[in-house]
């Protein structure tokens, strides 16, 4: 079936399949590269780490405070500068190395 037709048939009445044909198409569409590139280099203090891993002030303060993302931040006094691309990749090997979500 077209992905088209599939675009305009009710959702509730697409198929299993249906729908994951859908998923795919628009997961695809999406270049990894692109959706990378729409990260800010940096980010600065804890609301940036709060708008880098999508949590609240206190997660946000507990994951600073662990030391997991410590490569990734320069601090000076109150200052506070996160390398985001770093951040992310020191985090994901924490997680790949825990093998469960940051508590």
């Amino acid at each position: 079936m077209d992905i088209h037709e599939l675009l305009s048939k009710p959702v509730a009445m697409m198929t299993g399949e249906e729908l994951l044909a859908i998923q795919r198409e628009a997961i695809s569409e999406i270049p990894k590269e692109e959706a990378a590139s729409t990260l800010p280099e940096f980010v600065y203090g804890i609301p940036g780490i709060m708008q880098l891993f999508n949590c609240s002030k206190s997660k946000a303060q507990k994951i600073k405070n662990s030391g997991v993302i410590a490569g990734a931040i320069q601090q000076d006094k109150r200052t506070i500068i996160i390398d985001t691309r770093l951040a992310l990749k020191l985090f994901k090997e924490y997680a790949s190395q825990k093998r469960r979500r940051f508590v």
